[in-house]
């Protein structure tokens, strides 16, 4: 078997180097602290975000969930024989003039109305699967419905910020997932980024090791080498076991949390957050296929608002956590379920496989307050009776990425597999801008990024005037002057060759005049 193979087929968990800035020793010029400098740590800063995934598995009603208060469709179509499941207007919490809540969403009402949620309706892809395990996968591998992909949209973009796996392994564990088997969202070419455990003590306690190696040093042979690599992801848990006991150990909950499963899966990410682990995705998940509510759904009451009830009340705790742990503005996340329900509930007090439905993003530095959308339409359905998509989840995906984690453009391109629209869903940290709206203007960027030898830094002038182009290290130290002078109108390219600079983060900036604009770029060897 090919290494490759080996490690895309891997249930191992992966692990990657984080490439800090080094230097040598050659004389550099300190910059005065300037807007372009802060601009330049604001983009650093993208490396201390963290962002929380909730699974809805088993397909979310969101018609209950978002109730279209003043549509009779709605209401006539949530009735079977003397079974009604639909939310009275006078029960669902008001959110506009057309639509309320669950009742049992009042956790999640109260973080909207704070701006501290955002709400993208009609959220699927085309052609939408209904199946459980294929419509998974799809969200999980960000692809389109005829598409099959064994790596994770998380996986390969982690891939990207940590180039040196498997050959080192990291002091912490790039992704977390509080549960009992690893999910696809995490698997990359290179093997699975993620630690899977229930509870830490336990983690530990199941792998948890004195320090001395599980075996001797493999052979020299094409089967010495796969055990090899296994032997590193047995030490990798070894490793991350202690890590993760560690941070449990130094970390603390400040704000009590409901008795649900959900509950207890983000206060363990609380604790770890609050303790230091320096991890960047974490995934959670309502125990089970939960809402796959065929049976028993209910309106107001029954299966389909307890879960509701568990996910707005686990979401709420968790926030105000963190905002008393001092960690909320490092923290964003969403809700995903692979599909939604059918309009049409089933004789069965409850509704079947369905298409488009609401997802909510939540977080400090979320433009929240915001509804994404229109209300449903159940006017026009598709051929099954199903609502339309409004949005693709891969906007969604790309907006996170973009505006969140300060992704390249060209990277996002790369790792959705297609360019999808980015909706003002984050406060960005980095404004590339300084002054005049300059990275509007400029449109600065640079590919590959990224760099593990030579990349081509672009930029566009609106009409002709003199620039200069530098590359700067983190302590906004020039390094290289690329290039001065005046220049025509239109677009540029400047080769960059990172062949002699340490692995890394740097910058690249452009000033003209009064403008300056910042971009960052990766270097990995």
């Amino acid at each position: 078997m090919k290494r490759r193979d080996f490690l895309r087929t891997s249930a191992g968990a992966g692990i990657a180097l984080s490439a800090l800035p080094a230097f040598g020793t050659n004389s550099m010029q300190a910059l005065a602290y300037s807007p372009a400098l802060r601009a330049m740590q604001k983009i650093a800063g993208a490396s201390d975000r963290i962002f929380v995934l909730i699974q809805l598995s088993g397909g979310n009603d969101g018609l209950n969930t978002l109730v279209p208060v003043e549509n009779d469709l709605y209401y006539n179509a949530r009735k079977y024989d003397s079974v009604d499941i639909a939310i009275p207007k006078s029960s669902a919490l008001p959110l506009s003039s057309t639509l309320g809540w669950h009742p049992a969403m009042a956790g999640m009402r109260d973080l909207y109305n704070e701006g501290k949620i955002a709400i993208v309706q009609g959220v699927t892809y085309p052609n939408p699967n209904r199946s459980h395990f294929r419509g998974t996968d799809i969200w999980l591998t960000a692809t389109d419905a005829d598409v099959f992909e064994s790596t994770g949209w998380i996986g390969r973009y982690l891939e990207t910020q940590y180039p040196q796996y498997p050959d080192v392994l990291p002091t912490d564990p790039m992704a977390v997932q509080i549960g009992t088997s690893v999910s696809l969202g995490f698997q990359s070419d290179k093997g699975n980024l993620a630690v899977v455990f229930r509870d830490p003590e336990e983690f530990y306690a199941l792998v948890g090791q004195s320090g001395t190696p599980l075996w001797p040093e493999a052979s020299d042979t094409p089967a010495g080498d796969e055990l090899e690599y296994i032997r590193l992801i047995a030490e990798a848990s070894n490793l991350y076991s202690k890590r993760v006991k560690a941070a449990a150990d130094a970390g603390q909950n400040m704000a009590t949390y409901p008795a649900t499963n959900l509950a207890s899966s983000l206060k363990i990410v609380a604790n770890l957050i609050s303790g230091g682990l320096d991890t960047r995705f974490y995934l959670v998940n309502i125990k089970g296929n939960a809402f796959d509510t065929h049976n028993n759904q209910g309106g107001e009451t029954g299966t389909h608002a307890s879960l509701l009830a568990e996910l707005a009340g686990a979401v709420k705790s968790f926030m105000e956590d963190l905002d008393a742990l001092g960690h909320g503005d490092r923290v964003a996340g969403m809700t995903f379920s692979e599909f939604g329900r059918r309009v049409q509930a089933n004789g069965s007090n409850g509704t079947d496989h369905g298409t488009a439905a609401p997802l909510f993003v939540f977080g400090n530095k979320v433009l929240g307050n915001r509804i994404h959308g229109n209300d449903p339409d159940l006017v026009n359905l598709d051929d099954r009776g199903d609502l339309l998509m409004q949005y693709d989840y891969r906007q969604i995906y790309s907006s996170a990425l973009a505006q969140w984690f300060s992704a390249p453009q060209n990277d996002i391109q790369s790792l959705l597999f297609g360019e999808f629209s980015t909706l003002p869903l984050f406060q960005e940290l980095a404004s590339t801008s300084v002054g005049d709206s300059a990275a509007a203007v400029f449109e600065l960027h640079n590919y590959p990024n990224p760099v593990s030898g030579s990349t081509t830094i672009e930029y566009t002038l609106p009409s002709a005037a003199y620039v200069s182009l530098s590359v700067l290290d983190m302590q906004g130290r020039v390094i290289s002057r690329l290039s001065s002078g005046e220049r025509n109108a239109g677009r540029h390219r400047v080769p960059f060759s990172a062949d002699a600079l340490p692995a890394g983060t740097y910058f690249y900036r452009l000033e003209s005049g009064r403008l300056s604009s910042v971009q960052q770029m990766k270097v990995v060897k």
